[in-house]
């Protein structure tokens, strides 16, 4: 069994986690944003469609895993 799957997962992972942390530590970040407050339910309605495409994509790629 080859390491490549698990390789990737965990560099993107990580790659995912390191841009996280620079973003929330980022001077713009630190600022505060009213028009981001008053979009707040907008905001939350484009996040949870990214992680329902993230969801789906994902038990689409472990059926494949599966069959192949």
């Amino acid at each position: 069994m080859t390491l490549l799957p698990y390789i990737l997962i965990v560099g993107i992972a990580l790659f995912g986690g390191i841009a996280t942390m620079i973003i929330g530590n980022s001077k713009a970040n630190q600022t505060s944003n009213p028009e981001y407050d008053r979009r707040t339910k907008q905001n939350l309605s484009k996040l949870t469609y990214v992680y329902v495409g993230a969801i789906v994509l994902g038990i689409g790629g472990f059926v494949l895993y599966l069959f192949n």
